[in-house]
C-alpha cells in the first residue's frame, strides 16, 4: 500500500528562542541534530523517495536519514513553511518578538491579506500545500517521507481529514493551531483509491 510520512524537522534555533535572519536558513540546535539522529535510527523501513524543502532546517533533519539509506533519490519540493509575515521585518528577532505580529496576523483572519514583502497569504500557502498533495496522488513510489513544516502538516491534515475540504482559515486558526506538531513528530498517511487518508491517528513520533 502506497504510504507518505511527513515529518516535521528537528529542533531549530528558532524554536530555542533564538535570533534569527533569513526564516530559510534557520539551522538545527545541538538538540534538534540529536533528535534527528534518533530518527533516523527508528527509521527501519527503507523509503523509496525522500522530499525535502528548501529550508536549511529539513535539510539537516533529513542528513542521517539519507546517509542511512544512501541509494533513495531525494527531491526538494514547495512545502516550506507559512511565511505570513515579512522576512524583512523579522531580521534578528524572537519569536517572543514577533508575538504580536503573529497574534494580530491570526486575528484578522483575512485568507487574502499578506503583512509585508516577502509574505504570503493564507490562500497562497493553502494552494502551494494542495498543489503538493495533488503531485503526490501521482507519484509511484510505495513509501515517500517528506521533510517539512509545523504549518505545513497541520494544514495537510486538516485537508485530510476533513475530506479534501478547501482549507478554511478560520478553522485553521481556531483548531489546527491547537494541534501539537513536536519537532521529529510524524503524520503518517495511507492511499486508499488514490486519495490520501490518514493511516495512524494524529500527529506522533515514529
Amino acid at each position: 500500500m502506497k504510504e507518505v510520512w511527513f515529518i516535521r524537522h528537528g529542533e531549530s534555533e528558532a524554536n530555542a528562542g533564538f535570533a534569527t535572519t533569513d526564516h530559510a536558513r534557520i539551522s538545527l540546535t545541538e538538540v534538534g541534530h540529536m533528535q534527528s539522529t534518533k530518527l533516523a535510527d527508528r527509521l527501519e523501513k527503507q523509503p523509496n523517495l525522500f522530499i525535502v524543502t528548501s529550508f536549511l532546517r529539513t535539510q539537516q533533519t533529513a542528513e542521517p536519514a539519507l546517509n542511512k539509506y544512501p541509494d533513495v533519490p531525494i527531491e526538494v519540493w514547495p512545502l516550506h513553511e507559512f511565511d505570513y509575515l515579512s522576512a524583512s521585518q523579522c531580521v534578528n528577532t524572537t519569536a517572543a518578538d514577533r508575538k504580536p505580529w503573529v497574534n494580530e496576523f491570526w486575528s484578522r483572519c483575512d485568507p487574502d491579506y499578506v503583512h509585508g514583502t516577502g509574505a504570503e497569504s493564507f490562500f497562497s500557502f493553502r494552494q502551494r500545500v494542495v498543489n503538493c498533495i495533488t503531485d503526490l496522488e501521482f507519484r509511484k513510489e510505495n513509501l515517500i517521507v517528506v521533510f517539512t513544516h509545523g504549518q505545513v502538516m497541520r494544514a495537510i491534515y486538516q485537508y485530510v481529514a476533513f475530506g479534501r475540504q478547501p482549507l478554511s482559515m478560520k478553522l485553521f486558526r481556531d483548531e489546527m493551531l491547537k494541534i501539537s506538531v513536536p519537532n521529529t513528530g510524524v503524520f503518517k498517511c495511507r492511499y486508499i483509491n488514490n486519495h490520501l487518508q490518514i493511516s495512524e491517528s494524529g500527529i506522533c513520533l515514529i
